[in-house]
């Protein structure tokens, strides 16, 4: 079935034909479609389409629908990317120099909740997630409107969010699949029920955020409910085969855009058992269509698991010497950069990586952040090669975005890696670490307008989990740090801003631990303890500036060769990678902070 959808360009038009002829309620709305892209002037017409036909539900579901005492979702819940446990201990145990006031006392008694939850983690995990909203409430989407938003993805298969999820399976698989589920040709599994919400999901949600279109974003909103009620009733022992890989995969993204790393690596970790299993990491040369369609799929597997190995400190379930599937020149971004931060967890913060040598880990760290500043190099060109061949933005308008989400990310890594170096000119970070996470820190900022633009609540808290929450974040914490050493007004600012561009316009309905309440309190605190010991101000003049698009200074990172000789001068009683081994575990410990619903 599989090839067959591959090789036969025009067996995905026949489907959705077949679709239309057998819906009768749909057959005047079908007539006269235009497939090409929208214009401006078609843009607003399309959305009336989508959105004023009447509901139909479709079979599948009100079979699949859950039960009422399974359709409550639990309330947006953080992790956390932050590590900066021991200064916030610090402030609390020396707070007593300091000359009391309300804002100090205030955030004294907000820090000390703060540690109390991390060192009582039993708690947090005690506290059940409180009732959020059922499935009932979310209208069913007419059948008319599946019709017409995968005619829609047909004609813009090209665009950067189709291909991102063409990457699990191709178009044409999806559209079958989605045939199967919601037009009942045939018997469907639980795997395929979660392939095709997952699929239905995302194309909703990009036509809701290039249209503005509220229906879109309801029917979004289903569909990613159906595929949480998907997620608890699959079957983790059922008979391994590519499409429970698939649906585990797209599963576990769905369980970091809901901020549950836990169960995400629960799903892509017996995802990659199921690629093993199955043989997919060692095709060598695919033979057909059917074994490049498993090739494609373990890598995407592969990415995102090395990308959850690192966030939550675990071993990956495959080392990159048992992979014999073929690494092309071309490979995308994304694999390649899962690469890398598997390695970055092996080689630099997993246990047997801080058993190394310093001179072993700076000579890796300096490669991964080569690496790194490639892939860097190659978003920066695709973001100028969009705005050139798209100034009016009407053909794709969101893959600029999505770019800079992606320079985020990478930016972010880049950071965590350089951590690794010793520090210069006296600071306690690489001069190149510290230029990168004041960047990555600017970076987000640009990136949280153009996100806050859009207007799309879910694009926004996609982005948090992504390019904050699950990367992780390192840059704040290492800017923190700096600042509060030799109180740099501009990095208080810088940090001012972080915090502030998490700050909702519904404020109200917030939960303690958003990132805005965690980010504010550890800024308030970092600005308080430098207005409390005056006596450590610098002057920041003599300090690396930063700019908005340059990562990393080549000739500052190609210095590394020469660190370790110098290094071993320092003595026996500076332990280095204990001090990064800490430093790793405590951001581990502090990113659970907000997988919790704790109050603070």
């Amino acid at each position: 079935m599989f090839v067959s959808a591959i090789n036969a360009e025009q067996e995905s038009e026949r489907k959705i034909d077949d679709i239309s002829r057998d819906v009768s309620s749909i057959k005047t709305l079908l007539a006269g479609l235009d497939l090409n892209r929208v214009t401006p002037a078609q843009t607003s017409q399309e959305q009336r389409r989508l959105a004023s036909i009447s509901p139909s539900p479709a079979e599948a579901n009100k079979s699949d629908k859950p039960r009422p005492s399974d359709s409550a979702a639990p309330p947006p819940r953080w992790d956390y990317s932050a590590h900066i446990i021991d200064f916030v201990q610090s402030i609390i145990q020396d707070n007593g120099s300091v000359q009391a006031d309300t804002e100090w006392s205030n955030t004294i008694s907000s820090l000390k909740s703060l540690v109390n939850a991390l060192k009582n983690t039993q708690m947090t995990r005690g506290q059940q997630p409180k009732p959020h909203e059922s499935l009932e409430s979310i209208p069913t989407p007419p059948l008319e409107a599946v019709v017409e938003i995968l005619r829609w993805v047909k004609g813009h298969s090209k665009d950067h969010r189709v291909v991102w999820i063409c990457r699990f399976l191709p178009l044409d698989v999806f559209l079958d699949i989605c045939n199967k589920v919601y037009f009942r040709v045939e018997d469907h599994t639980e795997a395929e029920f979660i392939i095709a919400n997952s699929f239905l999901s995302y194309v909703f949600a990009e036509y809701a955020v290039i249209h503005g279109d509220a229906k879109s974003q309801e029917y979004c909103r289903f569909y990613r409910s159906q595929v949480g009620s998907g997620l608890r009733k699959l079957t983790l022992l059922a008979a391994p085969c590519m499409e429970l890989i698939a649906a585990l995969a797209l599963g576990a993204i769905y369980s970091v855009e809901e901020s549950r790393a836990s169960q995400s690596w629960t799903l892509i970790s017996t995802g990659m058992t199921l690629c093993q299993t199955l043989g997919y990491h060692r095709l060598d040369s695919p033979k057909d269509g059917l074994q490049q369609m498993q090739s494609d799929l373990f890598w995407v597997v592969y990415a995102y698991e090395k990308g959850l190995s690192l966030r939550l400190g675990r071993c990956s379930g495959v080392r990159d010497s048992e992979v014999c599937s073929p690494r092309q020149a071309n490979q995308h971004r994304s694999i390649r950069l899962g690469r890398i931060q598997g390695k970055a967890y092996d080689q630099l913060y997993s246990s047997e990586g801080l058993r190394t040598s310093n001179t072993t880990r700076y000579e890796v760290a300096n490669g991964l952040a080569q690496e790194l500043q490639c892939i860097i190099d190659e978003t920066h060109h695709d973001i100028a090669q969009a705005l050139a061949e798209n100034r009016d933005m009407g053909d794709d308008p969101m893959k600029v975005i999505y770019l800079h989400c992606d320079l985020v990310c990478q930016s972010a890594l880049t950071a965590m890696v350089l951590r690794v170096l010793p520090g210069s000119r006296g600071m306690e970070v690489h001069e190149s670490c510290l230029t990168v996470a004041r960047n990555t820190l600017d970076l987000h900022d640009q990136c949280m307008k153009l996100v806050n633009g859009c207007k799309d609540p879910l694009l926004i808290r996609r982005y948090i989990n992504w390019a904050i929450l699950h990367t992780p974040f390192f840059p704040f914490s290492i800017v923190f740090t700096h600042a509060v050493r030799y109180s740099i007004v501009e990095d208080f600012d810088r940090l001012d801003r972080f915090a502030s561009s998490f700050k909702s316009e519904c404020t109200h309905s917030e939960p303690a631990t958003h990132p805005h309440r965690l980010y504010e309190l550890l800024s308030k605190a970092a600005r308080l303890s430098a207005k409390a010991c005056p006596e450590l101000s610098h002057t920041s003049a003599s300090l690396p500036s930063s700019s908005d698009f340059t990562m990393i200074d080549p000739e500052v990172v190609n210095t590394v060769d020469g660190i370790a000789a110098t290094d071993v001068a320092i003595g026996a009683e500076y332990d280095a990678s204990l001090q990064i081994g800490d430093w790793f575990h405590s951001n581990q410990q502090f990113m659970r902070l907000l997988h919790e619903d704790v109050p603070y």
